[in-house]
């Protein structure tokens, strides 16, 4: 009896008509984007020691290739699962993982959720809440990303987060992670990241955010980041946002503050002015200043369409840049140009 019960079973299984394309469509939101870049140095092509992206001088890079794939919710269970293809899963996805680097492509982001009420639960790998400025082209103001992105903030995380709206204008974050230093979704230790933050919608024209995230690594003792980035919208054309970030462990002390002024001409052109400064305080070694002013201009000729206009310069207190590769002569100084473009869809 227990046979035939068996064999039914599969049977109405193997008969039940799969879900169709259209389907699953329906139960999934899909979006992404692709952005490719052109950077010119005025020294040298090394640009590492302050750039997160963008490092290759005088050589076309398809930075970002990225599918977002995931199930809209206003309450219970979802799913959001992003792949990344290009120059930025190598350099910023895949070193989030503790991996080498060289492999162009990686898995940013992979998370389940559950909504209940006010309160929103993550669990997998998301993005972090510290910044102002963040991995996807399609979002970040500007070419190249801030010096305290690469030097004091994560970029994702690998555990649980809670959120939870206390109000229209006040939102609380909580959650434990692995690795405190960079994020790293590998932890090496038993301890574990403590992430907690609370961000404020002070009027209709001024947010404020304020994170940290406490964890303790073997090599290197207590790791903390600490993030504040305010924004306000002086009118419709004219925006301000400025991010502070803290890092430390039991080796150095980094401190970055940037500030941007963004101005729309029209629907089609827009400016983004960036000024920032960041101290490396070494408990041996020589402390380093560097200072950065960058100006991009936007050009949206079409929807989904965006194309970035920069130049930068980074002045550092030391010769820290690489200004020849067959001498290994430095400088304090590194100019640079480059143009970006973005098409992006579902957002």
């Amino acid at each position: 009896m227990r046979s035939l019960i068996a064999v039914s079973a599969v049977l109405s299984s193997a008969a039940a008509p799969a879900a169709t394309l259209a389907e699953l469509a329906s139960k999934v939101e899909a979006s992404g984007w692709i952005s490719a870049s052109y950077i010119h140095s005025f020294i040298d092509e090394d640009l590492a020691n302050t750039r997160a992206t963008d490092i290759e001088s005088d050589s076309f890079q398809l930075n970002q290739a990225v599918i977002n794939l995931g199930t809209p919710i206003d309450q219970g269970f979802g799913a959001f699962v992003s792949i990344m293809l290009g120059e930025d899963a190598d350099r910023l996805v895949n070193t989030s993982y503790g991996e080498g680097a060289g492999d162009k492509f990686g898995l940013p982001e992979a998370y389940i959720t559950y909504a209940e009420g006010f309160w929103l639960f993550r669990a997998g790998r998301f993005g972090t809440l510290a910044g102002y400025e963040v991995v996807s082209d399609a979002a970040n103001p500007l070419l190249s990303r801030s010096l305290q992105f690469p030097a004091a903030e994560p970029y994702y995380h690998t555990g649980v987060r809670a959120t939870y709206a206390v109000s229209e204008a006040m939102t609380v974050h909580l959650g434990l992670n692995n690795s405190a230093f960079g994020g790293f979704a590998d932890d090496t230790n038993e301890q574990k990241t403590v992430e907690a933050g609370v961000s404020f919608a002070l009027s209709d024209t001024l947010t404020l955010g304020i994170f940290d995230y406490y964890g303790v690594e073997n090599d290197i003792g207590d790791v903390n980041y600490f993030d504040v980035v305010a924004q306000l919208k002086a009118s419709d054309a004219l925006s301000f946002a400025l991010n502070l970030d803290m890092y430390s462990d039991d080796f150095v002390d980094i401190t970055g503050l940037a500030g941007y002024a963004t101005y729309n001409f029209s629907d089609t052109w827009a400016a983004t002015l960036r000024l920032e400064t960041l101290d490396r305080d070494f408990d041996e070694g020589a402390d380093v200043t560097i200072n950065a002013a960058t100006l991009a201009l936007s050009y949206t000729p079409a929807q989904g369409f965006r194309l970035l206009l920069e130049a930068r310069v980074d002045d550092a207190d030391e010769d820290i840049f690489l200004d020849d590769a067959t001498t290994g002569e430095l400088t304090q100084t590194q100019p640079t140009i480059g143009i970006k473009a973005i098409y992006s869809f579902g957002l």
